[in-house]
């Protein structure tokens, strides 16, 4: 009973291997035209000796069927060998036929990569070139990716790029038509292979300070030695990490063998807490880590509160300033302190409307402490020592009167001496010559009597003087 079941199947197959062979030689397949360039539109049709009952079309060959179509048309849009095929069903059975269609690229593209190797950091600058356009509208684009990343780095026909690191690598350039009216569009895509060995510089970084930093721009000094046996020119720093924006850099023009000499670098610090970055020197890159300090946090209102209260207490303070001035104090440099303070106070204002709340704060504290300053000065200026000098030079109109008042009593008193002395010899005149009268009529007298009048004229004599002395 088996071997009769093997028999039977041996020839069924053996009926539909020969009813194959006859297919094939019933049913053709043509494809016009069967080579071109892409896009390349190609009509299909089946010459059969018997009715076709139905037919599956796969025309690229990837097994998936593209149409039902006695006679299909098909667009090859890309450049490339592909195999059309048909499964074919009559009367007689199911036969598969098949032909080939060859797609040329629907224009030339050459590039040219100058250089194509060479040390790194290697730039290079690439030129494309496009001809034979299927027409006269040209309107192509160009899509490069230099890391193999699958993301465009340029549009640019004839752009540069510098590979940093060392490395084959494959640049892909795609070509497409715009401007052609197949969906879609025509394109072509290249490779250009470019090798970037390793240079060594042999420099290297012997420290860098600070590592602390503030959430601001910071300026950080690296000290760099050359350890090769060669010069370097032209070194330069860039730092990069995560929150931290390079501004610039300075260049050392050239260190000899063994030498040191500092960079220094100018970065934004844009976050909090520790960083690890990198910097790249010549043709090295050096890790870094940074600790940069957690900022207090400011409230907004609480600032803007502290600075209105700041410019009452200037204002104060300035009001005193003049009532002290006015009254004689020692108070000049005081002012100077009152202008600059409030100056400074402007300054955390604008820091503050800006969004610098933490530069402002900064400020803020600075202000309250010269308001601190300020106070006490006015409150300990004194008055100045008065000396005769200065004395007489804030009261010189007083002085001058006094000496013009003491100036006219001193003729009047001139005046009365002399008067009183004129007096005073008028009356011993007329007495002496009232005295010369009375001796005449009188007899003589004893010469005891005349002394004892003499010694009276005397006393007169001496008792005027006296007076005149009194009276100056």
């Amino acid at each position: 009973m088996v071997c009769k079941k093997i028999l039977l199947i041996l020839v069924m197959i053996l009926g539909i291997l020969s009813f194959s062979v006859l297919a094939d030689e019933s049913i053709s397949l043509n494809a016009v035209p069967s080579s071109g360039k892409a896009p390349l539109e190609v009509k299909f049709d089946l010459l059969s000796s018997e009715p076709i009952v139905s037919v599956s079309w796969d025309f690229d060959g990837n097994g998936k069927v593209d149409s039902y179509d006695l006679t299909p048309r098909y667009t090859y849009a890309a450049a490339g060998k592909y195999t059309a095929s048909a499964n074919v069903t009559t009367a007689s059975g199911s036969t598969l036929v098949s032909t080939a269609i060859t797609v040329y690229d629907p224009f030339t593209v050459s590039v040219v990569a100058a250089p194509s190797s060479g040390v790194a950091p290697l730039t290079v600058k690439f030129t494309a070139s496009v001809s034979g356009f299927p027409n006269d509208k040209r309107g192509e684009t160009y899509a490069w990716d230099f890391n193999s990343d699958g993301v465009v780095d340029s549009t640019e026909q004839n752009p540069s790029y510098t590979f940093e690191n060392v490395g084959d690598f494959k640049v892909t350039l795609t070509v497409t038509d715009t401007a052609s009216s197949f969906e879609p569009s025509p394109k072509i895509t290249k490779q250009i292979p470019i090798t970037v060995s390793l240079y060594d510089s042999k420099v290297t970084i012997a420290s860098y300070f600070p590592t602390s930093l503030q959430l601001k721009e910071n300026q950080i000094t690296f000290i760099v030695a050359n350890n090769g046996s060669e010069a370097i020119k032209d070194i330069s720093a860039k730092v990069i990490g995560e929150g931290i924006q390079h501004v610039s850099s300075t260049t050392i023009a050239r260190l000899k063998p063994g030498e040191q000499d500092s960079l220094t670098i100018k970065m934004n610090v844009l976050k909090e807490g520790d960083i690890t970055a990198s910097v790249k020197i010549d043709d090295k890159i050096f890790p870094l880590t940074f600790a940069v300090a957690q900022q207090a946090k400011v409230n907004p209102q609480e600032l803007d509160a502290k600075i209105k209260e700041l410019k009452q207490k200037l204002q104060e303070q300035e009001g005193s300033y003049y009532a002290k001035k006015a009254d004689g104090y020692l108070v000049a440099e005081v002012f100077d302190t009152i202008k600059s303070t409030k100056n400074q106070l402007q300054d955390a204002q604008e820091k503050m409307l800006t969004g610098h709340l933490s530069e402002a704060q900064v400020d803020v504290n600075l202000v309250a402490s010269a308001v601190d300053d300020i106070s006490h000065n006015l409150d300990d200026a004194q008055k100045p020592n008065q000396t005769l000098l200065s004395w007489l030079k804030d009261n010189s109109v007083a002085v001058t009167a006094i000496i013009a008042a003491v100036g006219t009593l001193s003729g009047v008193a001139v005046k009365l001496t002399k008067g009183a002395k004129k007096l005073g010899e008028d009356v011993v005149v007329k007495f002496n010559s009232k005295k010369e009268k009375e001796d005449k009529s009188k007899p003589n007298l004893s010469t005891s009597e005349s002394k004892s009048k003499d010694s009276e004229k005397n006393d007169v004599l001496e008792a005027e003087e006296e007076s005149e002395d009194k009276k100056d």
